[in-house]
């Protein structure tokens, strides 16, 4: 056998012994190491020197490592394809969608070459002994995993990606990085001889790819706090709690009362008794409130059960009445603090159907955007920095999405209420040792502040507010035709469509029309949302474009007005409730400058007050 044969990775129908002569190709490293690092292609570097995370995105891996106290010479490094991409874009190591026929692995579509590769990085894996991977991105984390999701790429790197090139690309890295989780490899890469129990318990730790941080540095902090508090504990096994916590879900009525009581009585020992307290729901009401005394019990009192005909209730009705009568006194027993995630949401729910405004003492949400402003808030990133267990657990919804028992979703409801409990006390001591106190009890002053103004409402002149429709309307009519004379929609092609009720509309009430316009049609620069990384054409692009293109000033200014008037009569247009005023809900931690931000509240009443622009106040 040649060299170049030798080079050659092994198809997973290969009946050769894992151990090959080029198992180790593009590696480094001890290849008996307890730790595996998994990246995901290479770079210019990493092709010219055939071995992985020597560019610049490595040099910065090696800073990260050292900041996480890491030795990164105890350390077997590789990549899920030992090549460089053209572009340096992975995704090419996939067939197109267009032409793709077989069935996709994880929604991704490998061709054999990337099939290959995958069979070669499992035999390295599974060669020695290992206490832990660490995949870096999305790719590494498909490889190894079945947390990813799928989408359609149709842009990389700044630029379309023509239709017959697209093809599916992984997803779920920001939510899943720092998750203690383990592996599971696809069957489908297997060489022969090798099972799922050979890869029984082997822990798996994503991080976000050294790369990704070079381009988006507030990430790095995060990464370093993932290596240096899971490495260690996945050295010494210590990947899950023991024993596991308790979940009643569903709990018995006798439970569920002897529990509540039991709750106050401490309640009344003690003036420092915490809870954390979380609710699900679907079709607008209430599935289940639970409730947790520490990271190693939960209770979640489920209300409905499903039918064929949509919910009944879960309990009787004396039943459902003497829980509910527990559940008050709770929230507005003097000694019980309550910790809640965005509990404001909760809240509005926790009102109208149990008629008390529960005692929220500690949002983990407001203090993140305390301590942290312009970082993310969500639970479940919250709980990868403050839980000393953390696996992404959660979906980005509020509803319950019907799918799974209602057993499924009490244990996810009991999942939040642990995390929540652990996020909020670990914030409690941050807080103390930031000196922020006091900046948190101002926060959750305007917490409660914001509910007020939420239950109160706006009062609306309906007189004034008629004629103002009127007057507005009559003048965005009048300027939509000044836009449309300096640039027909004809030229454009077809009105677009607004996706919330499939309605015509202008090129200009179009975002998609709109982007097409000034950067297809007129040849303006992209500029790019300074968060989302995407396309914009919102207030502070329209602003550079003025600056860029000043002989375009009144097309620009035409379309800024434009889109006030619009906004303004969509505030005015909003349905009344019976005393002529709107409800919005107020978020007192939306924002990283701390102002306020309004929305529709949770029954679908209110609007975005936001859009009101700035005018003159009445004497």
């Amino acid at each position: 056998m040649d060299i170049l044969q030798l080079l050659q990775p092994q198809s997973p129908s290969s009946k050769t012994s894992w151990v090959e002569h080029d198992l180790w190709y593009g590696t480094s490293g001890p290849q008996d190491a307890k730790i595996v690092f998994v990246a995901e292609s290479w770079g210019s570097e990493e092709n010219r020197l055939k071995r992985p995370l020597v560019g610049e995105s490595g040099k910065e891996l090696d800073r990260m490592l050292a900041s996480a106290g890491v030795c990164r010479d105890e350390i077997l490094f590789t990549n899920v394809i030992a090549a460089q991409p053209r572009g340096n874009e992975t995704w090419r190591f996939f067939e197109p969608k267009a032409t793709y026929q077989e069935r996709r692995v994880e929604g991704l579509a490998p061709t054999s070459h990337t099939r290959s590769e995958c069979n070669r990085l499992y035999r390295q894996i599974l060669s020695h002994p290992r206490k832990l991977v660490i995949t870096a991105g999305n790719y590494a984390l498909w490889a190894l995993t079945g947390c990813t999701g799928s989408k359609v790429l149709s842009k990389s790197n700044n630029h379309s990606i023509p239709k017959e090139e697209q093809t599916w690309a992984p997803t779920g890295i920001m939510d899943w990085r720092g998750s203690m989780w383990y592996a599971e490899p696809h069957p489908e890469f297997f060489p022969e001889g090798m099972t799922l129990k050979d890869w029984k318990e082997v822990q798996v730790l994503p991080i976000i790819h050294p790369a990704a941080i070079l381009s988006t540095w507030y990430l790095r902090d995060v990464t370093i706090h993932d290596l240096k508090t899971r490495v260690p504990m996945a050295l010494r096994r210590d990947w899950r709690p023991r024993p596991e916590p308790t979940f009643w879900a569903p709990p018995s009525y006798q439970q569920v009362v002897e529990k509540l009581e039991e709750w106050l009585g401490r309640g009344n020992d003690s003036e420092n008794f915490w809870l954390s307290s979380d609710i699900e729901t679907a079709r607008g009401v209430i599935t289940c409130l639970g409730f947790a005394d520490g990271t190693d019990f939960a209770m979640s009192i489920p209300f409905v059960r499903r039918t064929e005909g949509g919910f009944d209730s879960w309990w009787t009705v004396s039943q459902e009445a003497k829980i509910v009568r527990l559940i008050r006194r709770i929230f507005s027993h003097s000694n019980i603090h309550i910790f809640g995630q965005n509990f404001i949401y909760d809240t509005q729910y926790i009102q109208h159907y149990m008629a008390v405004t529960p005692k929220t003492d500690h949002d983990t949400m407001l203090a993140q955007n305390v301590m942290f402003p312009g970082t993310p808030k969500d639970l479940g990133y919250l709980s990868s920095l403050y839980c000393q267990y953390h696996w992404y657990w959660k979906e980005d919804h509020k509803e319950w999405n019907m799918s799974g028992t209602i057993e499924d979703l009490l244990r996810y409801n009991c999942l939040d209420l642990i995390r929540t409990f652990e996020t909020g006390e670990s914030q409690r001591v941050l807080l103390k040792h930031l000196d922020m106190e006091a900046q948190m009890d101002f926060k959750m002053k305007t917490h409660e502040l914001c509910l007020r103004m939420m239950n109160r409402g706006v009062l609306f002149d309906k007189h004034r507010r008629a004629q103002l429709t009127f007057e507005m309307g009559e003048a965005l009519g009048s300027l939509e035709k000044e836009i449309l004379t300096i640039i027909p929609q004809d030229w454009i092609g077809p009105p677009g469509k607004r996706a919330k009720d499939k309605t015509s509309v202008f090129w200009f009430q179009s975002d998609k029309q709109t982007k097409a316009v000034l950067s297809d049609f007129l040849g303006f620069k992209v500029i790019n949302n300074r968060k989302t990384g995407e396309p914009t054409t919102g207030k502070e692009a329209m602003m550079q474009y003025k600056l860029l293109y000043p002989e375009w000033s009144g097309l620009l200014n035409r379309l800024r007005l434009a889109g006030q008037l619009d906004n303004t009569l969509h505030v005015l247009r909003t349905e009344l409730d019976p005393d002529d005023r709107v409800r919005c809900s107020y978020n007192p931690g939306g924002t990283e400058t701390h102002r306020l931000s309004s929305s529709t509240n949770v029954f679908g009443k209110g609007t975005n007050l936001q859009n009101l622009t700035k005018g003159e106040e009445d004497d």
